[in-house]
């Protein structure tokens, strides 16, 4: 791949993470469910699990330290984005459940 390509699909991955984090915020606030806010986070952490796995993964097949750091690295900055995501809809649900009881 040139690296004009490989730039572009890394630019098009963080869209698409930007995207896939703005409609799990979406449907966080559209949900107002508790049972279907529990079938996300389920989901949701079987995500983090499989990355988790990757990054592991990926850590041990070489044995070039630096190589190791970056992906411990990476997994931080991954983790980072995805914490602060959940924390993100979490204020959401927490806004969306106020309103009712802010109206009676």
């Amino acid at each position: 791949m040139a690296p004009e390509a490989t730039q572009k699909a890394w630019d098009r991955f963080q869209s698409d993470i930007q995207g896939l984090a703005g409609e799990l915020k979406r449907h966080y606030r559209d949900a107002g469910d508790v049972k279907n806010n529990a079938e996300l986070n389920r989901s949701l952490e079987q995500l983090r699990q499989a990355a988790d796995a990757v990054f592991k993964s990926l850590e041990t097949a070489t044995r070039d330290p630096e190589v190791r750091s970056k992906t411990k690295e990476t997994a931080r900055s991954f983790g980072s984005a995805v914490a602060e995501t959940f924390r993100e809809v979490t204020d959401e649900i927490e806004k969306a459940l106020r309103k009712p009881a802010e109206k009676k």
